[in-house]
């Protein structure tokens, strides 16, 4: 039976840091079994070359991993079609990242209001629920028509993804709340302000972060898509201009640095919410 679940429930902020030295760190690493995933990284990656090598797949179609880091190397260098790799990241970073920014700015507050108070929620509801399940690329003509093809359609467009499932999960948060916690406090002689200051908030917090995750997730694939219409940049423009000329090399140079890219900011959100929400999973 798995412990995976249960060792992180009930730990203290100093266990859920990790190890102290490096050491400790591949310690636990072996332990906890993460060397599986890199050994299923290096295995496809075998594979790859194995299709390559014995011409499994024309290389026209599917060009070996040694083509694809010759690829690599000449963006790195030379960029492509006068765009470098470093711009068409920090293009689609800055697409994403403004975009899930200004919905966790509005969301995050519009989400614990409407958990905290009927009224909002009444008013607010049938809007962010109607909003979750469109799909995203169904507003992108639109936005182009009335914002243009520059970064503000598919900055809104990202605001618009992320919008509704950051305010849902703010809004399941507040509802989390144990309702003793809530009484405990007004027999205590707390104000509205001080239950939701010091009992609602931090215990809508896990969820509040979890939800940010999946919006950020869900923004970052929106703005490849986004990319393929109307944009002389980024890395969802660099996949599509590869497409056009046959440069599968290219393309998967791009799915790569797209899903470490990816990695990373899910990464980056994931430390965030462990310094943040130490008491995730502890009564």
């Amino acid at each position: 039976m798995s412990t995976d679940l249960p060792s992180r429930i009930g730990m203290t902020p100093e266990k859920r840091a990790g190890p102290r030295s490096v050491s400790e760190g591949i310690a636990a690493w072996w332990r906890g079994g993460r060397w599986l995933g890199a050994l299923s990284v290096f295995l496809i990656f075998l594979a790859w070359q194995a299709v390559a090598t014995f011409a499994l797949v024309p290389a026209a179609l599917l060009p070996g991993p040694s083509e694809v880091l010759a690829a690599f190397a000449d963006i790195v260098r030379n960029g492509y079609r006068e765009t470098s790799l470093w711009e068409n990241a920090a293009a689609t970073l800055w697409r994403c990242g403004a975009g899930f920014v200004l919905a966790c700015l509005t969301g995050v507050p519009l989400g614990l209001a409407m958990g905290y108070s009927g009224k909002v929620r009444a008013a607010s509801n049938y809007v962010v629920q109607f909003m979750r399940p469109l799909p995203p690329l169904s507003y992108l003509i639109l936005l182009i028509l009335w914002l243009g093809t520059g970064d503000a359609s598919k900055i809104a467009l990202l605001y618009l993804t992320a919008f509704p499932i950051v305010a849902s999960s703010a809004m399941a948060g507040v509802w989390a709340t144990k309702l003793q916690r809530i009484q405990a406090a007004r027999s205590l002689g707390a104000g509205e302000w001080q239950i939701f200051r010091h009992v609602v908030f931090p215990s809508a917090l896990p969820l509040v972060f979890t939800g940010a995750r999946i919006a950020l997730a869900a923004a970052f694939s929106t703005v490849v898509a986004a990319e393929l219409m109307a944009a002389t940049d980024g890395l969802g423009w660099m996949v599509f201009s590869a497409s056009r000329f046959l440069r599968n090399d290219v393309i998967i140079v791009g799915i790569l640095v797209l899903g470490v890219l990816g990695m990373a900011l899910g990464r980056l959100l994931l430390s965030a919410d462990r310094k943040i929400v130490h008491w995730r999973g502890v009564d």
